[in-house]
């Protein structure tokens, strides 16, 4: 069991990535959100939470590769 199964039954994805963002030792981490939650203003709040990219649900195998090296290069 990892942090993340540990944190996620007691807090959101927003929760959790204040969480991780607010933590030292996982602050740098290249974080992609993968939410079911389409709108504008919830790509916007998890964007200024510090997501460093958002994806919604369905989502394509390609685009989140693609998305994944981009944020790794970029970190």
């Amino acid at each position: 069991m990892n942090l993340i199964d540990i944190m996620m039954p007691n807090m959101d994805g927003y929760e959790l990535l204040e969480a991780l963002r607010s933590n030292e030792k996982t602050r740098s981490i290249p974080i992609i959100l993968l939410s079911a939650k389409a709108s504008e203003n919830s790509i916007i709040r998890g964007l200024n939470k510090g997501a460093d990219d958002y994806l919604t649900k369905p989502f394509s195998a390609r685009d989140l590769i693609t998305r994944i090296r981009i944020n790794i290069n970029l970190s």
